[in-house]
Parts: structure tokens; C-alpha cells; sequence
């Protein structure tokens, strides 16, 4: 709604797999993409990687944000820590109850039932954040997880593993089953309060990762990773081994992935204004437009990754004669009327409900927050009975109601003596 000219954008939240498949193309295509450009939270793997290069296409690898992989539970009353190898048992189906002796030695306060099962959950179909767990615990733990890098892994065909579908799918599971654990990107596992496993990392310090994001911990890692070569310097390489896992500093999580646009490089034979939406859509997600990567709870990359990043962005080679958008964020007079402007300036009505509605909400959050911390509506008296005395019952409880100053609730179901009794 901020360009003057009509436009659609489109994007298909299939899983970085199936954007990969898709960016790529196949025999049916003549190997064409089937999209403007693809995206995924792991590097294009590298038989993908290869198969273009043999068709004589180029790519770049734009990284645009980071986020950790949090593991979760539902252990009710637990604060758990486990290391990579202790993981890396339990998501191979080698460690099958809570008591087990390698859990109780890292959390020897945990008191949960004789042989209690663990039901692990795993997602189903080819995932960036199964693809982060495996490539976290294949280099940390290799001796311990047997499954290798993998972003749709063999697990058990047991009663202990539970297929998912998606994200959602997993938090779901997580806060639905008891004594079930699982893994999410981190922000959607916090979205729903969900209780996390504590890590340590390299630097043997042992935190979740909302408490390593708060510390930057996450971004740290994308600085070290510019700082020892973890990003090759050519984006247009094969990127199909590069992580950020289990990197050094005292303040690193340590399952980091990292999104990336896919992008051809030669847009030449792209339609001109095609690929002057796509620039600029490639620019603004890269510059981090509004904050829009904050506020979805993920962390921007640092200086040093989105300098190098915006240089691989200006290989990009693009149609003669394309007018590129330009941004309007402070007013340019007539100059801001142009059809190939971009403005801040004009707003829809949806996006200003959506604001009002935030700042509802957010009012809202407040006050349940203020009842919860004056004790809630914790004091509840019901009762049941002869129908008699039930209209002066109801009375007395509206006054009681109305004139306590903490929250109450009082309630009576005029039923009969005998039910009462009951």
C-alpha cells in the first residue's frame, strides 16, 4: 500500500526445503525457478547448489536475520539443563525415561515418576529447526547422535517420538503432553511461556536462549562467524557448510540459524518491473525496514554481517533500463508523487486498526497483569442446594462481590436439597 502503483507480493510458508525445491526447479521446468526467490533458515544444500551450477546459474546468499533453536519441555515444576551428548540421546531414542540415570546427574533435583516415559516430538517433513537440532548435535555430540546432518532425521518408529506438522504443530505438543519435550525456533516457544531447556556452550556457560538473547548472545554469534571466516566472503560460493553452531564467547547460544534470501543473480532476463519490486523488497528486508526483524522476536544481523551482505546484494545484476523503487521517509515535495516512490507517507486504514488494536491489547495485558499481582481471582466461594434461600444468597454474594476490594467470586446453584447434599 505505500507504492503508488498497484503491486503484489506473495511468499508461500512452506519450510526451507520445499523453498529450496522450488528456487531450483526441476526437469519439468528446464530446471527454471518457480519463484522470484527463495528462502530458508539453512544455506542451499549442496546437491541443489550443484545441480545449478551444471545448468549454468548463479545464486547469492543474502542473509537477513538470526535466530536461536530453544529446546522445550513440559516436565511440570523442572528447571532442566542438559548438554549436546545428553540431547542427543534422548532425540535418538537412546534415553527413554525421565529417571534415567545421565538426566538425574545433570539435574539432580528432578523428581518425576518411576520410569516415566519421555515423548519426544519431531517434526515430519524436511525443517530448518530439525535441520539446526542435528547440525547442533552432529558436531557437538557425534559419537552420542548417530543420525548426521539431517533436516528430516530416521527417527525411532516408536511410541516415545511423536510425528508434528510444522511450528505450530510442535507447540502444541509441548503444552498439550505431559512429560513431553521438543525443539522450536526459540520464539515460539516463548510465545506460548513454554518451559526451556538450559545449554551450555562452548564456553561451558549454561543459560536458556531468552536468557542468551537478552545478553546478545545471538548476534554475537553472527560477529564471530564474519570475524573467522564462517561466511565465505563470495555469497555466490557454496554456503552448503556453513553454521552457526556451538561458536565461541562467553555470551553465545548455541543452535543459531540464519535466514537467507535465495537470489539469482542474473535477473537480466527478468521482467523490469518484476525485478525492481524485487529489489526493493531485497533491500528493504535487508536493511531491516521499521524493525520489522525485532519485532517478530528475531535478532538482526550485526554491523559486519549485513555491510557484507548489502555488497553481496549490489552484484545482483538486473534488467537495462529498470527504474528502481526509491523510499520515501522523510517528505520530498512532487518528488514523492512518482510512480516509482515508495512512501512512508501513505497509510492504509488496516494497518491503523492494527495499530489501535496493539495498543489495546497491550492495555489489556496490563491490567490482567495488575489483577494477577494483586492475588487474581483467587478467592471463589460456590455452593449448591435448596432453592429457598436462593435469591437473598444471591444478594449477599453481589454485595460481597461488589464491595471487596480484592477480586471475588461467589457463586450458588439452587438445585435442591438433595442434589445439594449430593
Amino acid at each position: 500500500h505505500e507504492a503508488r502503483v498497484p503491486m503484489l507480493l506473495t511468499y508461500r510458508s512452506v519450510g526451507s526445503g520445499t523453498g529450496m525445491v522450488e528456487f531450483v526447479g526441476d526437469a519439468a521446468s528446464g530446471f527454471k525457478s518457480y519463484n522470484h526467490f527463495g528462502s530458508g533458515d539453512i544455506p542451499m544444500d549442496k546437491a541443489k547448489y550443484d545441480t545449478m551450477a551444471a545448468k549454468g546459474e548463479t545464486m547469492v546468499h543474502l542473509p537477513f536475520c538470526m535466530g536461536p533453536i530453544g529446546i522445550f519441555h513440559h516436565v511440570p515444576g523442572a528447571l532442566l539443563t542438559m548438554d549436546a551428548c545428553l540431547l542427543a540421546k534422548i532425540f535418538s531414542g537412546l534415553i527413554t525415561t525421565w529417571d534415567h540415570a545421565d538426566i538425574k546427574a545433570q539435574n539432580p533435583s528432578l523428581t518425576v515418576p518411576v520410569g516415566q516415559p519421555i515423548k519426544v516430538g519431531h517434526r515430519t517433513l524436511g525443517s530448518s529447526s530439525t535441520g539446526g537440532l542435528a547440525g547442533y548435535l552432529n558436531k557437538t555430540c557425534p559419537g552420542s547422535w548417530t543420525f548426521g546432518d539431517c533436516s528430516t532425521c530416521p527417527w525411532p518408529p516408536t511410541a516415545g517420538f511423536t510425528p508434528v506438522q510444522g511450528s505450530p504443530g510442535m507447540q502444541a505438543h509441548i503444552k498439550d503432553t505431559t512429560f513431553s519435550i521438543g525443539y522450536l525456533d526459540a520464539g515460539h516457544g516463548h510465545d506460548f511461556n513454554l518451559p526451556e531447556v538450559s545449554i551450555p556452550n562452548k564456553n561451558g556457560k549454561t543459560r536458556t536462549s531468552l536468557e542468551a538473547m537478552a545478553l546478545g548472545g545471538v548476534a554475537f554469534a553472527g560477529a564471530q562467524a564474519v570475524a573467522t571466516a564462517v561466511f565465505p566472503f563470495d555469497a555466490s560460493a557454496d554456503w552448503s557448510a556453513v553454521n552457526l553452531y556451538n561458536m565461541p564467547g562467553d555470551i553465545t547460544w548455541p543452535i543459531v540459524l540464519v535466514s537467507y534470501l535465495y537470489v539469482k543473480k542474473d535477473q537480466t532476463a527478468t521482467n523490469p518491473k518484476t525485478a525492481a519490486a524485487l529489489k526493493a523488497f531485497i533491500l528493504r528486508i535487508l536493511n531491516n525496514h521499521v524493525g520489522v526483524v525485532e519485532e517478530f522476536g528475531f535478532t538482526a544481523p550485526p554491523t559486519s554481517v549485513k555491510t557484507q551482505t548489502l555488497a553481496a546484494a549490489a552484484t545482483i545484476v538486473y534488467p537495462t533500463g529498470m527504474t528502481s523503487f526509491v523510499e520515501e521517509d522523510e517528505t520530498n515535495p512532487i518528488g514523492g508523487m512518482a510512480t516509482n516512490v515508495i512512501s512512508s507517507k501513505r497509510i492504509a486504514f488496516d494497518d491503523y486498526q492494527r495499530d489501535i488494536m496493539a495498543a489495546q491489547i497491550l492495555t489489556l495485558q496490563a491490567t490482567v497483569s495488575g489483577l494477577t499481582g494483586n492475588g487474581g481471582i483467587t478467592t471463589q466461594v460456590h455452593g449448591s442446594g435448596t432453592t429457598n434461600p436462593k435469591n437473598w444468597f444471591a444478594k449477599a454474594m453481589r454485595f460481597m462481590e461488589d464491595r471487596s476490594r480484592m477480586p471475588m467470586v461467589l457463586t450458588y446453584r439452587a438445585v435442591g436439597s438433595g442434589t445439594g447434599q449430593q
